[in-house]
C-alpha cells in the first residue's frame, strides 16, 4: 500500500496567522514514530509531494524507518521565538503542533525532529530548549552562525542575511539578545544537564563546500557539544554544498541514522556466548570468528583498562569525560 500526503492547517495563539502543514504517512495501520520535518527558506508543506517517491523507495528497501512525517510551512520566520512579539515558533511547535499531531495521527510514543538549512537551526534550538519532547534531533546543513554572542559573527557568516528573514533576528539591525536566546549553542550550554538526563540523540552534518559557510556554524556547535561532553554524531561531508546532488544520499543517511536508534541491530547471542567462553579461558587458542566484534570483548577490554583509567583520573579528572579537553 503506497503512502499518502494530506494537507491541513492549524491556528495558534503563538503565531499571527494559521499555519499550513502537510503529513506524509506510509501505508500501514500500525502506530509509527512521529517525525517533525522543518524545512529552510522556500520549503513548504507541498515539498512533501517531492519527497514522497524518495521515502516510498527507502521504506520499500527498508533502508530508513517508516514514520509519520509532518511539515509546517514557515515562510521566512526562521522558526524564531520572540517572547515579546507575535512570532513564537518554539511555543507553537511544542505547545500546539506536536500535541495536535499526536492527537489526530496514529503515532507511537516516539517523536523525533529533523531540519534542513534554516529548519536545521529551528530543530536544534527547539530540541536543545525542550529536550524532553524528543527522542532524537537531526540537522542537515543547519543555518548556524559560529559564536555565542552576536558580536562574534563576522561577514563570512552573514551571507544568508541577504535572503531575508525577521529583521529582529536576521539583518544589520537585529536584536543581539534575541539572536543569542535563539542560538542553539547557547541553549545547549544553558541546558547541558537536561540534555544529558533526557538522553536526546543528536545528529549534525554539513558539506565542506557550503556556499553560505553554514559548515562553520555546524563545526562550532560540534565543538560546543564536545566541550560540554554531550554525545552526538557529526559528519562533515567532503565535496558537498548547501544543496545540490549530494542532498538525496545525505537525506537518506540522516533518516537511516534514525533507524539505527529506533531499530538497533540485535545481538548475536551465539557469538557473545562463544566470545565469553574464550575470554574466560584466558584467550587460549585462536579467537573464535567475530569474537573481537562482540560486546563481551569490549567489556573485557574496558575492565582491563579501568584501573589504568582510574589512576590517570587522579591527576587528570578529564580522563573520566567522554571527550578530551583541547
Amino acid at each position: 500500500m503506497s503512502s499518502t500526503v494530506t494537507l491541513h492547517e492549524i491556528t495558534s495563539l503563538h503565531l499571527p496567522a494559521p499555519v499550513p502543514y502537510g503529513v506524509l504517512a506510509p501505508g500501514t495501520e500500525e502506530p509509527l514514530p512521529l517525525c517533525i520535518l522543518l524545512l529552510g527558506a522556500g520549503g513548504t508543506r507541498e515539498s512533501l509531494f517531492d519527497l514522497q517517491a524518495l521515502f516510498d523507495g527507502w521504506w520499500a528497501q527498508n533502508t530508513v524507518p517508516p514514520m509519520i512525517i509532518a511539515t509546517p510551512t514557515s515562510g521566512l520566520d526562521y522558526y524564531m521565538e520572540d517572547p515579546t512579539g507575535p512570532i513564537r515558533w518554539d511555543s507553537f511547535l511544542a505547545g500546539d503542533f506536536v500535541p495536535h499531531l499526536r492527537s489526530v495521527s496514529n503515532v507511537s510514543a516516539t517523536t523525533v525532529i529533523v531540519g534542513i538549512s534554516g529548519g536545521g537551526y529551528g530543530a536544534l534550538k527547539l530540541a536543545f530548549g525542550q529536550p524532553q519532547l524528543f527522542s532524537a534531533v537531526a540537522a542537515m546543513q543547519p543555518m548556524l552562525e559560529p559564536g555565542l554572542r552576536e558580536s562574534d559573527v563576522g561577514p563570512r557568516n552573514r551571507l544568508h542575511h541577504s535572503a531575508g528573514g525577521p529583521p529582529q533576528l536576521i539583518g544589520p539591525a537585529r536584536d543581539p539578545s534575541l539572536w543569542e536566546s535563539n542560538n542553539p549553542a547557547n541553549r545547549a550550554r544553558a541546558n547541558a544537564q537536561q540534555l544529558r538526563d533526557s538522553g536526546l540523540a543528536i545528529y549534525l552534518e554539513a558539506g565542506d563546500r557550503d556556499f553560505l559557510n553554514a559548515h562553520d556554524g555546524t563545526e562550532f556547535l560540534h565543538r560546543v557539544l564536545w566541550d560540554l561532553d554531550l554525545s552526538h554524531e557529526y559528519h562533515l561531508v567532503r565535496g558537498a554544498d548547501h544543496g545540490g546532488p549530494t542532498m538525496r544520499p545525505r537525506l537518506r543517511a540522516m533518516f537511516a541514522w534514525f533507524g539505527s536508534l529506533l531499530n538497533p541491530a540485535p545481538l548475536d547471542a551465539a557469538a557473545e556466548q562463544t566470545a565469553t567462553v574464550w575470554l574466560q579461558s584466558g584467550m587460549k587458542g585462536r579467537p573464535p570468528a567475530g569474537a573481537t566484534a562482540t560486546n563481551a570483548f569490549i567489556r573485557f577490554l574496558r575492565a582491563r583498562f579501568e584501573p589504568i583509567r582510574a589512576q590517570a583520573a587522579q591527576s587528570d579528572p578529564a580522563t573520566n569525560r567522554n571527550f578530551g579537553r583541547f
